[in-house]
Order: structure tokens, then sequence, then C-alpha cells
């Protein structure tokens, strides 16, 4: 798989018209290229670099998938490349806007032609702190 200037493209997203459309910015399904080395990372919350952690969902999840991004582009590669799953966990029901919004704003940056990743999100009981909102854990694919 190659783009228009031949570069080789890691990530391939799309949906199928056979089944309903994605209920939000995801995708139903990637192929990664074997050009491309695997890299799953854990799951990340809105702590910034010092540790300090944003005070809402919306801050929570922007600084969450910044932390994805990091790891990504410390292994080589972007987002918008080779970013090929999320699975979010949100702690409450009333998280659920303010996450969406953060997941939109990024995703607009990352993703302007709407080629999003795959993305399962699930409300949960808890995370592993009181003050923690939302945790993205998710795989991409680097150059190898």
């Amino acid at each position: 798989m190659e783009d228009v200037v031949g570069k080789p493209v890691l990530v391939e997203r799309g949906s199928t018209d056979r089944i309903a459309p994605p209920l939000g910015a995801y995708s139903h399904a990637a192929r990664v290229s074997p050009e491309g080395a695997v890299l799953h990372i854990a799951g990340q919350v809105g702590n910034a670099p010092d540790g300090t952690v944003a005070p809402d969902a919306y801050g929570q999840a922007v600084q969450a998938l910044r932390n994805i991004a990091a790891v990504v582009e410390d292994a080589g590669g972007t987002p918008a490349e080779g970013l090929v799953s999320l699975f979010t966990m949100v702690a409450s029901r009333e998280a659920l806007p303010g996450v969406r919004r953060g997941i939109g704003e990024v995703f607009a940056e990352w993703f302007p032609e709407g080629d999003y990743p795959i993305n399962s999100l699930c409300v949960v009981a808890g995370l592993a702190r009181e003050d923690l909102l939302v945790e993205i854990a998710s795989v991409a694919v680097v150059p190898g």
C-alpha cells in the first residue's frame, strides 16, 4: 500500500455500507500494512507531563490523546498515519459530552478527512483514581 507520493501507507481505515453507519467519530475497520510495526499503548489518562490532571472530562480526553500522540511520535510515527484503534473508558455518563467534544476536536486536527481509527467506548463504574474521568488505550502502527 502506497500513497500518492509512493510513501508506504501504514493503516487503511474505513466503514462498510452493509451495516449501520458509525454512531460517532470512528471507522468500522482498519487494515494494517505489513511494512509497519504494531505498537500497543497502555491506557492514557488526562495527566500532563508534570503529573497534574485536567479538571474536567473535556480536558482529560484531550490530554489523554496528546499523551497517546507523544508515545506514537517517540516510536517514529504520527497519530494521523498510524493510529489503528482506541478503547475509551469513561467513568460516568455525565462525562460523555466532554469526552466526545475533546475527541472530536483532536480528531478534527488529526483526521480532517474523517478517516477515523476504530474506537470502542464504554461507561465504567470507575477508573484507578477518583479524579480520573477518562482512560484511552490504543494500538498504532509505526514504520517498521
